[in-house]
């Protein structure tokens, strides 16, 4: 199984959305799978420009010359692709948002009706079949995810592709020492992701057990707003330092 992930943080490597899909890349390499994460927020891609040059008049070929011909390739050849992003103004990020409008060229511009909705089809050499959904929220509510999760899995029913899971972490920054969180809780989570790689490749699908596992609190609602507003005063006043 190849196993292509799209981290669209823009923080990259230096963030808890990539520390949480590191582990589940590892469970999934355990398993047996061919991974690979590719960052978009360092990678050349234009905004789609809406022209529909790659559906008419060149189809599967874009107007822009920049690295999305390399990711379509690798977009193609995977089996399961997994979609990162933290929550950003209670969406997707714009560095995965605009890599994802790219996509467009792995389409075609024909209409079909699949499950009583008009879509369009893949196109002949697009392998993948599953899609998962890994995503961290500032915020304590499982809730705050939930526009993220709908478009992710939109996308899975008009990509023709199952989706397999929800990998959710809220209270995100709590994950950080400056937090001082429980380190038995973080390591129970760390390895829920873990195990969650892992079960997608042995098992074809992530149970709602590891998902929740996944999201298991880290501290109360008043604690972690109590400790993030701490944290952010610190910060602010070691600016204000700094201008001094």
């Amino acid at each position: 199984m190849k196993i292509l992930a799209f981290n669209g943080s823009p923080r990259m490597t230096n963030g808890v959305t990539d520390r949480v899909l590191q582990k589940f890349m590892d469970g999934a390499k355990e398993a047996g799978a061919e991974t690979e994460i590719i960052y978009p927020a360092k990678e050349n891609i234009k905004f789609c420009a809406g022209c529909f040059s790659c559906w008419i008049i060149h189809p599967g070929k874009c107007i822009h010359k920049d690295d999305m011909p390399i990711i379509i390739k690798k977009f193609k050849e995977a089996d399961t692709i997994v979609f990162a992003s933290p929550v950003y103004v209670d969406g997707i990020t714009a560095q995965l948002k605009k890599l994802i409008d790219r996509l467009i060229t792995a389409s075609s511009p024909f209409i079909e009706e699949r499950d009583g909705h008009q879509r369009h089809p893949n196109s002949d050499d697009n392998n993948a079949t599953k899609i998962a959904f890994i995503s961290t929220s500032g915020f304590g509510e499982k809730d705050n995810f939930d526009p993220l999760i709908h478009h992710i899995q939109a996308m899975a029913s008009n990509m023709e592709s199952e989706f397999v899971g929800s990998l959710l972490r809220p209270m995100a920054p709590g994950m950080e020492d400056y937090y001082n969180p429980d380190p038995e809780i973080v390591e129970l989570i760390l390895n829920s992701f873990r195990q969650a790689g892992h079960e997608l490749v042995t098992k074809g699908k992530i149970s709602e057990d590891i998902q929740e596992a996944c999201s298991t609190p880290l501290f109360t609602m008043e604690e972690f707003q109590r400790r993030a507003n701490d944290m952010f005063e610190r910060f602010i006043k070691k600016a204000d330092t700094k201008k001094e």
